[in-house]
């Protein structure tokens, strides 16, 4: 990697994890690069945590002006982050008035997770219904709060309330492949049956979740989608981190690698645990999921691209550990390549 890739992930696992790393001297343009970067992948005020982590090193010499804008960005991420939790919490005391029962899928159980829970970004507030009788009044609920409510997507509800993107889940997630999803919806509903739920506090108020064992699979389940979609996101992997780190004696792996084997992710679980193994600083022993590799661990998945008609495709192509590891330090290669200054 370059210098200016190496810094990049010194700040962010200095940054998400609290890592002790040693910065080398950049050129000012190559600072100003790295932050619009940063800034591009929605991890500004992560790199400022691991710039503040870094402050006294004699190499940390970012320009005024890049200072200047990370302080920035991470104060509208605190602000608009407060904004949400209290937004959010105001949501569920109503929702949960009208005896919806709403289950918070994302993003607070895992933001909360972090060091510093306003740096994670605030998306898509997900709100799982596990009873179809609460979630059809809630969506009925839902549309009457936003005339531009949207309900074209099966099992699925978007509208906006206050400050946030709300999405009224009717199934915790979903798998294009038929059969496959077939599997997902049993292991959700025996997993919720046999498991119970779990809470989080959110201003104040006791606000129920999954609990972390699921919570992990629904994450893999999210990273597959949106890798098919889109392309790997790097703060997704980053959450994988911070359950491990902070909920890793809560989650039963053995249970989690059967789930991920069943429903066929496994090669794109192994794809995570290499990314937090040779780029975030973790060590293979802290990554459960990494201790067995399949028989050919030389063919992981090589490309998740939906199909020429915008589809998911309905099975991933393969590639080695060592491409996938490529790939994902190409993405910021091509990111640090194209961002304008």
């Amino acid at each position: 990697m370059t210098v200016e890739q190496q810094n990049f992930f010194r700040l962010l696992r200095a940054g998400a994890f609290g890592q002790t790393e040693q910065v080398e001297p950049m050129s000012a343009w190559k600072w100003r690069h790295l932050y619009a970067v940063a800034k591009s992948l929605q991890l500004s005020p992560i790199i400022h945590d691991g710039v503040t982590a870094c402050h006294d090193q004699f190499f940390m010499q970012l320009p005024d002006n890049v200072q200047q804008a990370l302080k920035a960005d991470t104060e509208r991420a605190e602000q608009e982050y407060a904004t949400a939790s209290a937004d959010v919490a105001e949501l569920l005391l109503t929702l949960g008035t009208l005896q919806f029962r709403p289950i918070l899928m994302e993003p607070w159980p895992t933001a909360l997770l972090y060091p510093v829970p306003a740096h994670r970004p605030v998306d898509v507030v997900g709100i799982y219904y596990p009873y179809a009788t609460q979630g059809t009044k809630a969506d009925e609920w839902g549309k009457a709060s936003d005339s531009e409510a949207d309900s074209s997507y099966r099992y699925l509800l978007r509208y906006h309330w206050k400050s946030l993107s709300i999405e009224h889940r009717h199934r915790m997630q979903q798998l294009s492949s038929r059969f496959t999803n077939q599997a997902l919806q049993h292991i959700l509903e025996q997993e919720w049956l046999d498991g119970g739920t779990s809470h989080i506090m959110l201003n104040g108020q006791r606000i129920e979740t999954v609990p972390p064992t699921l919570y992990m699979l629904l994450t893999f389940i999210s990273i597959v989608r949106q890798t098919i979609l889109q392309g790997l996101s790097l703060y997704q992997v980053i959450d994988v981190g911070q359950q491990l780190r902070r909920q890793g004696d809560r989650i039963d792996f053995v249970k989690l690698t059967e789930w991920t084997e069943r429903l066929h992710i496994g090669r794109m679980v192994l794809l995570m645990g290499q990314v937090l193994t040779e780029l975030l600083g973790f060590t293979p022993d802290e990554v459960p999921f990494m201790q067995e590799k399949p028989a050919d661990t030389d063919a992981l998945a090589n490309s998740l691209l939906p199909d020429r008609n915008g589809l998911p495709k309905q099975r991933y192509r393969r590639f080695s550990p060592g491409e996938s590891i490529a790939n994902a330090v190409a993405n910021i290669t091509h990111s640090l390549g194209n961002v304008q200054e």
